[in-house]
């Protein structure tokens, strides 16, 4: 079977996407597959998505790739300020992508393979709706025994879907009970059956732990996996672009 590398959530961190992909080549990945936000928040847009578009057979938006398109609206002023920064990156002649906000637009919101379904939110609202572990039956209010967004979301596949959004690796299986990737040993067994494994992010993690997160699948196992990178290099490139905020560099360091 053909071990396929998952990435997502790059948000314009170049040294994590080059660590990222240097690992994944290096245990067996033939397939590339990103599901979205390129771009947002980090100083190396272009180059990101030029390198994506290089390295993935499949592609699909993410909010921040619809908000380059649309503008930021209903976004913190964070993500918001780096939204009017990144349009300017761009909208500016490159030879890198030449075609960005055309190539940008034309991206698809799902995308079903035999063996899996693509989207970077959740099947419901593929752009935009967080899947959190919150949403489970171990973190629901005591007397609640249903979750109505999952149930919705799960009568929307047939097969594992991977999702990013959150930042935040982990499982969520048709019990609509959540595993972490320590609970498993950085490997889930999904059986080829329904479930929403968020594969975390490669270039802003939110769960304390600064190395990049992806994915390697092989069509059943899921293998988590976190990356070393020169974090305080991409924190600098923030610091050093000038209309982005310095609290996104920041972030960076400490993975919140």
């Amino acid at each position: 079977m053909t071990t396929r590398a998952i990435i997502s959530d790059i948000h314009g961190n170049l040294g994590a996407l080059t660590a990222v992909l240097e690992d994944a080549r290096s245990h067996g990945a033939e397939v590339f597959w990103c599901l979205g936000d390129v771009v947002g928040y980090g100083a190396r847009p272009l180059e990101c998505l030029a390198l994506v578009r290089d390295t993935c057979s499949a592609i699909i938006k993410g909010n921040h790739e619809q908000a380059v398109i649309d503008g930021p609206a209903g976004f913190n002023p964070l993500a918001s300020a780096a939204i009017h920064w990144t349009q300017g990156q761009l909208c500016r002649e490159s030879t890198l992508v030449p075609d960005a906000m055309q190539f940008i637009a034309g991206l698809d919101t799902r995308l079903d393979f035999p063996d899996a379904t693509l989207v970077h939110g959740s099947p419901q609202h593929p752009l935009d709706e967080y899947l959190f572990r919150e949403d489970t039956f171990d973190y629901l209010p005591r007397g609640r025994d249903f979750s109505p967004k999952l149930t919705n979301c799960f009568a929307l596949i047939d097969r594992p879907c991977f999702v990013g959004h959150t930042h935040v690796p982990g499982v969520i299986d048709a019990q609509m009970s959540w595993t972490e990737p320590a609970d498993c040993d950085d490997r889930f067994d999904t059986e080829g059956k329904p479930c929403f494994v968020n594969i975390g992010s490669v270039g802003q993690p939110r769960d304390g732990d600064r190395r990049a997160s992806y994915v390697l699948w092989d069509g059943r196992n899921v293998f988590f996996r976190r990356v070393e990178y020169d974090v305080e290099a991409s924190a600098e490139q923030i610091f050093q672009a000038g209309e982005l905020p310095d609290m996104l560099g920041k972030r960076l360091l400490e993975a919140w």
